[in-house]
């Protein structure tokens, strides 16, 4: 049981190191009964964390008795982390906070299928979502650096790796279920020039009645197709060079307090943009987005141009990497086209939790097939057509060294780190302010109540 206990112990400590999935933000819009439940060094943890936390879980655990004070005892230590992290003068700063936030939102709507659909499921706008988070993601990524100051020389050679396999009796080696390695080749369905100019006539009007006075934030609610920040009147917040996209931000960075732009066309649509101040290095904008319609036409034409691309790949002995390098207009070209999977960063997944889209692209596809091309949604909410590509398949099997090193290493890293950590909490938590005023009656894995 040892491999299985450890793998079941890294998903329980990644848990508290980043946010716990969804953290069912419709919980936060329920009356829970607030209350402080302990107090770790400088940090507070609220009784309505651990419940937003339990509830969330309770559904996939459900003979687990323990289970609230576990993710009681998770955050205990999420909080002890973060609160040496402050001590240690480790940092994290407004733009680690907002990348990690938007990469979650962004997971959201891959999952949910549009910026509109993760708002109308939450009753929430992305600009009050991404709010919630902001403390949320800051406290789990001060808790992230000091455990990669405490984790971060540790090493795992072959021979460690060969002698925590050896020590796993062959009856309790876990079997791991098929997965699937993927890529693909994407390309953007053109707009039309009667669709740009439309837009741009749209962009146009809406200047000259804010040049006559009326109210940029009152329009860009009203209009902006961006969902993140009409309801804000398009305002994106202080921003450092770097965080947007070039052309967007080389032309807002050089206007005027309160001047407007021409209209910009970037990979998201078309723009027009104020400039609202300065503040040392960062710059204030807000921006009106209109978002093409892409048509039917156009989305013929680009599967037709996918189909005619794949033909090279029989005729001309070209492997699919070398058409997405060569064809690819999406930044996954960078590396060949393989799909990561969102949730490990690696780019193995197993079938049965692929996105729909995903899935139903590749139903029936064998090892070194391609899909036909199929229409889809990509994280940016871009439409795009894209071919898919079966690099690899693995059945289900029992883990062993030859299929499963990499997997196994990460174990026995994971097992080292598990070990170094506890370590590291037995020390602190003699040195550390414990206040527990609610303990749910909970038998503790460390010593908390000391």
């Amino acid at each position: 049981m040892r491999l299985q206990i450890v793998m079941s112990n890294m998903k329980k400590n990644s848990s508290i190191l980043i946010v716990l999935q969804f953290l069912s933000l419709t919980i936060f819009s329920q009356e829970i009964v607030e209350g402080l439940v302990a107090v770790v060094g400088d940090k507070s943890i609220l009784k309505s964390e651990v419940e937003q936390q339990y509830l969330q879980l309770r559904p996939s655990d459900l003979t687990n008795d323990n289970l609230r004070c576990e993710v009681m005892e998770e955050l205990m230590f999420q909080k002890l982390l973060s609160h040496h992290a402050v001590i240690d003068s480790l940092e994290v700063s407004d733009d680690d906070v907002n990348d990690a936030i938007d990469q979650r939102i962004n997971y959201f709507i891959s999952q949910i299928g549009s910026e509109k659909k993760l708002e109308e499921y939450f009753n929430k706008s992305i600009a009050q979502i991404r709010e919630e988070f902001q403390f949320i993601f800051k406290d789990q990524l001060l808790a992230q650096r000091m455990e990669s100051k405490i984790t971060s020389n540790l090493k795992v050679t072959p021979q460690d790796v060969l002698k925590f396999y050896s020590k796993i009796p062959h009856d309790s080696l876990p079997i791991f279920p098929e997965e699937i390695y993927l890529s693909q080749l994407v390309m953007y369905p053109k707009v039309d020039e009667l669709e740009k100019q439309r837009i741009i006539n749209k962009l146009n009007k809406l200047k000259k009645r804010i040049e006559e006075g009326e109210d940029f934030s009152f329009l860009a609610s009203l209009y902006s197709d961006d969902s993140g920040t009409a309801n804000s009147g398009g305002d994106l917040g202080y921003l450092k060079k770097g965080k947007l996209v070039p052309k967007f931000e080389s032309i807002a960075f050089r206007l005027q307090e309160g001047e407007l732009s021409d209209i910009v066309e970037t990979k998201f649509g078309f723009h027009l943009i104020q400039m609202v101040n300065r503040r040392g290095q960062e710059f204030n904008v807000r921006h009106i987005l209109i978002k093409p319609k892409i048509s039917s036409e156009s989305i013929r034409n680009t599967k037709l141009k996918l189909d005619s691309i794949i033909n090279f790949m029989v005729q001309d002995s070209l492997s699919f990497g070398q058409l997405v390098i060569k064809y690819s207009e999406d930044e996954s070209k960078n590396n060949e086209g393989k799909i990561i999977n969102p949730q490990t960063g690696s780019s193995s997944h197993m079938l049965k939790d692929l996105e729909f889209s995903l899935s139903s692209t590749i139903g029936g596809l064998k090892e070194g097939e391609c899909s036909q091309p199929t229409v889809f949604v990509n994280l940016d909410g871009r439409k795009a057509c894209r071919v898919v590509y079966v690099d690899r398949i693995i059945e289900e099997h029992k883990a062993n060294l030859k299929e499963d090193y990499d997997r196994i290493q990460s174990v026995a890293l994971q097992e080292m780190k598990v070990s170094v950590l506890n370590e590291w909490k037995k020390n602190v938590l003699k040195e550390t302010y414990i206040d527990i005023k609610e303990d749910f009656d909970c038998r503790w894995n460390d010593n908390w109540m000391k």
